[in-house]
């Protein structure tokens, strides 16, 4: 009779210990560092907006490449886009899902645009604030009627012509 051979358990267990790191204690990670924010610099008086004009194409682009290059805003630059007191602003942001796209636009959401009553195809007047990296975003017809009441105020009610 010939003897059987059995695996060594040592040997077996060998080659497992150097596919499976022994258990013990696991190092703390570093910690990640938090980005770092924006500083909104203070405004020193009334600030001259950079203005620009555009008009909203059915998927909320709008194309304001001068504005955005005064505000010193790139392709790919995060922007928070919300809705003050009626008024649509966007500011910069660290952390944001809305950006400026690689053609230089801005993509305002539907829900946002209703919110301001600013509708598909109609043209807005944006206003750039860069010492405060912000842009607020008004309906033309309305920006039209501040003026024109402003024109009517300054006249004592009569039109020149």
């Amino acid at each position: 009779m010939t003897a059987v051979r059995r695996p060594n358990p040592a040997r077996s267990e060998q080659l497992i210990g150097v596919l499976v790191p022994a258990a013990g204690p696991l190092p703390c990670p570093d910690p990640v560092s938090m980005p770092e924010l924006p500083v909104r610099r203070p405004s020193t008086g009334p600030e001259l907006p950079v203005l620009d004009m555009a008009r909203l194409d059915r998927s909320g682009r709008l194309s304001v490449r001068p504005l955005l290059t005064a505000l010193g805003w790139r392709p790919g630059h995060r922007v928070h886009i919300d809705v003050v007191d009626g008024v649509l602003t966007i500011a910069s942001a660290v952390t944001s899902g809305h950006v400026v796209t690689g053609r230089g636009e801005l993509v305002v959401p539907a829900a946002m645009r209703r919110l301001c009553g600013i509708a598909d195809g109609s043209q807005v007047v944006l206003a750039g604030y860069p010492s405060t990296d912000l842009v607020t975003v008004h309906p033309a017809n309305a920006v039209a009627q501040v003026l024109g009441e402003l024109h009517a105020r300054r006249a004592g009610g009569r039109h020149a012509g």
